[in-house]
């Protein structure tokens, strides 16, 4: 994480021409390693007011599987400095369908994250390439689906809405960066790796890796961009049902514009896995279980 000095040096030319307003958000993310009440206290006074902290499971054993450094009580501490710098729209992120965790072992974990005043939950299931040590130890697909379905349970009843698959919100704290994503909005990412996206020329572009290459490339006045493409209209239409299904907003009903998509879509209601949207005519969108399907959904309907 970038100490607030160097952060402070770095933007201060920016905000000078651009400044902030009361509609940014400004979002930090940071390990529990990283965390200090002081620096908590510094960003927020530069203007970050979001906070998103990977803790990713609450059981000491789970986080050394997983490689992760920090501890459960570690965790605990970093949430208390984050909240006592004075953060009210804090983020965290959990996976599950991790080999070993059991479904007490989430719902546990939910309960002792949302013991804080947290607004924003992220939960991703752990996937790993078939050639990793532990994919032959991950849940088979039914056990997946209970911890998704038991997450998505505790985090409506608690009043978080399931705003995007892997997701969870209170009112009005969905993350407003991660919906420039997908709703297929236009972004600009800065910095090494960061990737960039113009929806009106359909393109797509990455900056270079290399930290000291990215530099010397901007000091000599040259474009960082490493690789670039031009989607097509399959490419295009693809990404458009994908991110829409991402959603609980869904889709409109008018997508379904062949007798072939309109059969798949009402097989699909049979199945309990689409629904006609509760809170908006015309729509329709993934239930909970589709959400945990969503991937066969998407090449179904696209």
């Amino acid at each position: 994480m970038t100490p607030p000095d160097e952060m402070k040096r770095a933007l201060e030319p920016l905000w000078k021409k651009t400044g902030t307003t009361s509609r940014t958000e400004w979002t930090m993310e940071a390990n529990p390693s990283s965390i200090s009440l002081e620096n908590m206290k510094a960003y927020r006074a530069l203007g970050v007011n979001r906070v998103s902290m990977g803790v990713q499971s609450m059981r000491e054993d789970l986080l050394t599987k997983l490689g992760r450094v920090h501890s459960r009580e570690a965790a605990l501490r970093a949430l208390n400095a984050v909240f006592e710098a004075g953060f009210d729209n804090v983020s965290v992120d959990l996976l599950c369908g991790v080999p070993g965790q059991t479904e007490d072992d989430v719902e546990e974990a939910m309960d002792a994250l949302t013991s804080f005043p947290i607004t924003h939950l992220s939960c991703y299931l752990l996937t790993l390439p078939k050639h990793h040590r532990m994919h032959a130890d991950l849940p088979n697909e039914e056990g997946q689906l209970a911890h998704l379905l038991l997450i998505d349970r505790k985090m409506t009843g608690l009043g978080f809405e399931h705003y995007e698959i892997s997701n969870f919100a209170k009112p009005g704290k969905q993350a407003r960066h991660n919906l420039v994503y997908w709703k297929g909005e236009a972004y600009l990412g800065l910095g090494p790796s960061a990737h960039s996206f113009d929806p009106k020329q359909g393109k797509r572009w990455k900056n270079v890796s290399s930290l000291h290459k990215y530099g010397e490339m901007l000091k000599s006045g040259k474009s960082p961009v490493e690789w670039s493409e031009n989607l097509t209209a399959d490419q295009l239409n693809l990404e458009k049902w994908m991110l829409a299904l991402r959603l609980s907003e869904g889709f409109p009903e008018n997508w379904l514009d062949t007798p072939s998509r309109r059969a798949r879509a009402a097989a699909l209601e049979r199945e309990g896995l689409l629904e006609r949207h509760p809170g908006i005519a015309g729509r329709k969108r993934l239930t909970a279980r589709g959400f945990a399907l969503s991937d066969q959904i998407i090449s179904a309907l696209s």
